[in-house]
């Protein structure tokens, strides 16, 4: 009977032992598949309906699609110069000259603060080398940034004024100050129109009409895109490919020198820009890319998008009857670690075959080394364990 329990209880360890540390022990086995970057390119040829190319050509066409704004246009104009009328200010100004040499300065020289107001001197003006010279002066209509100064100018004493027209260096050496205010300015004056308001009242008149076309253009091209969602049309992105007229810009010429308030400015523009479809032409690039994704990888279809395009016009016609472009297109290929797949399968049986029964640091250094593999962490049952199952079907290859 001892004999037959001390059996018993051999038989029961041994097994318990061959169940516990050879038929349970698992491993999970989670692998991210490396990935790769896989690009593009290619010429394509956008045509408009008519256009008459190479026909030994083997360059790809896709059409050309004009959009033509042409609308007329009118704008108020209320910048027009301001012709003073005031007073200007008068004060004194005691130019001092730290230098050890003398300077003279004639009859308007100019004086400025750091508000960028400007006195002229009424009197000439010889300061010897070490010494100072008290000149009358008088406020200028206007301040450097071209407003007027009027009884702006009536400023305190003591203000220190510097000579623009001597060098930085020579600055620090002779200046100016009014010992007493400055007094009399008063602020006045009349819109007169100018030969510079004209040109400016153009040059803003056709940059707005040209703002309002393009995005005329923006609209119809939301319009189309909303009405056919299997497309998208876009414009093409470079001002050398586009059409640009204006016409009928009327400027009042027979108001020059008059007093106004505003003016109106009215002319007609002519815009074309050129449109193609993104989306025919990323479904293209997508097609090549999947033609040359290598064996046993797949092309990730969330990483090409419309963003993903680099389109280059290279070549127009004079006449924007065609525009030929390349297109660039970079997309990402993994490697398929699925074991569903035959691909998968046949990396699944490799790294059970590689990695049954080692211990587990040295399973993960294998495997990470593979080409297909990014990234690897193994866990496993009992927790405790170092060393992988001796079965290979306990061992279990997940893509992550």
């Amino acid at each position: 009977p001892k004999f037959r329990i001390f059996s018993l209880v051999a038989l029961s360890a041994g097994l318990f032992y061959f169940v516990v540390f050879h038929l349970l022990p698992s491993a999970d086995i989670y692998v991210r598949p490396r990935r790769e970057t896989i690009n593009q390119t290619i010429n394509v040829f956008l045509t408009q309906t008519g256009a008459t190319l190479d026909p030994t050509s083997t360059v790809r066409k896709m059409p050309l699609i004009p959009i033509t704004i042409h609308m007329a246009h009118s704008m108020t104009f209320d910048h027009i110069s301001k012709q003073f009328i005031g007073t200007s200010a008068h004060t004194e100004i005691t130019i001092e000259n730290k230098s050890s040499q003398p300077y003279s300065l004639r009859v308007g020289t100019r004086f400025m603060n750091q508000a960028g107001m400007i006195f002229n001197i009424l009197d000439p003006a010889n300061i010897p080398a070490g010494g100072e010279l008290t000149v009358r002066a008088k406020a200028a209509d206007e301040d450097l940034y071209g407003q007027i100064i009027g009884a702006r100018g009536n400023l305190p004493a003591g203000v220190h004024w510097d000579i623009p027209g001597l060098a930085p260096s020579e600055r620090t050496q002779v200046y100016g100050i009014n010992k007493t205010p400055a007094t009399g300015g008063t602020t006045a004056y009349k819109t007169v129109l100018a030969k510079s308001d004209l040109d400016l009242a153009k040059a803003l008149f056709e940059k707005e009409l040209l703002a309002i076309a393009k995005q005329q253009v923006a609209d119809e091209l939301t319009k189309r895109n909303n009405a056919d969602p299997a497309k998208h049309l876009q414009i093409m992105q470079s001002g050398k490919l586009t059409k640009l007229s204006f016409s009928g810009v009327t400027l009042p010429v027979d108001e020059l020198g008059k007093q106004v308030s505003s003016i109106t400015v009215t002319g007609t523009i002519d815009y074309t820009a050129y449109g193609y479809d993104a989306e025919a032409i990323l479904q293209l690039l997508k097609t090549q890319l999947e033609e040359h994704t290598r064996e046993g990888r797949k092309l990730i279809e969330d990483h090409l998008g419309l963003a993903d395009l680099v389109i280059q016009p290279i070549q127009w016609d004079d006449g924007f009857a065609w525009i030929k472009i390349t297109v660039d297109l970079t997309g990402t290929q993994e490697y398929i670690l699925d074991p569903l797949t035959p691909d998968g399968a046949l990396f699944d049986k490799s790294v059970r075959d590689q990695v049954t029964g080692m211990d587990r640091d040295e399973a993960e250094r294998i495997i990470k080394n593979m080409p297909e593999v990014e990234r690897v962490d193994i866990t496993q049952w009992p927790f405790w364990s170092r060393k992988l199952p001796d079965i290979p079907s306990h061992i279990s290859i997940i893509p992550e």
